[in-house]
């Protein structure tokens, strides 16, 4: 097969500038009638989705800077110190951080009750169903963390499962029906924990 020649014009469409990129707040709050507020208080400050696979459900398939191949999602997150999401799982997918700039803490388990620091260019991996938060723990005014989300097409957008006590957070403070729409997004407040499942038995 022979190779391709591209211009630059049709390269253009194949470029993010940081310069331009709109974090999934301002998106959100404009057009889905979602606060940036809310988001904020559950996930990261500032989510840049620079590239996902264009098709499927959910907050990390809503344009992307560059439609890629099935199965991947490439995202910035910045956080100002202090700053990150809520425990969460993803069900399906492979979670992937690396700090790109400052200090990262990553926390895991169904109370966080594991955690690691994550240094400049510094990485972790969180296999599926394991509950994650990360958040900003340097002396970095905003950190900036690389976060890759790898699996099944409809999977990498709508796999992410906070527990109920998020869900009555984003109720009580903003109403059911923000919490419906994040819920329309594909992020969803139902997470079974497994050290709750072991303490029933």
């Amino acid at each position: 097969m022979p190779t391709l020649n591209p211009t630059p014009d049709e390269m253009e469409k194949r470029i993010v500038r940081a310069r331009t990129i709109q974090p999934k707040k301002r998106r959100f709050d404009a057009t889905g009638g979602i606060p940036a507020a809310a988001l904020e208080s559950i996930a990261a400050d500032s989510i840049y989705l620079y590239m996902a696979p264009g098709e499927g459900v959910g907050a990390s398939s809503r344009n992307p800077g560059i439609v890629g191949f099935p199965g991947l999602t490439v995202n910035l997150c910045r956080c100002p110190v202090g700053q990150g999401p809520d425990l969460h799982a993803h069900a399906r997918t492979l979670e992937t951080f690396m700090c790109l700039s400052g200090q990262f803490e990553v926390r895991w388990g169904d109370d966080g009750q594991y955690k690691t620091l994550l240094d400049e260019h510094d990485m972790i991996s969180v296999p599926p169903n394991v509950m994650r938060a990360f958040r900003n723990t340097g002396k970095t005014p905003e950190a900036v963390l690389l976060v890759l989300i790898q699996g099944e097409n409809r999977d990498v957008a709508s796999d992410v499962q906070y527990a109920p006590a998020t869900g009555e957070k984003i109720e009580r403070n903003f109403g059911p029906d923000v919490r419906q729409r994040i819920e329309e997004m594909g992020w969803r407040f139902d997470a079974v924990l497994g050290s709750q499942v072991g303490e029933a038995a």
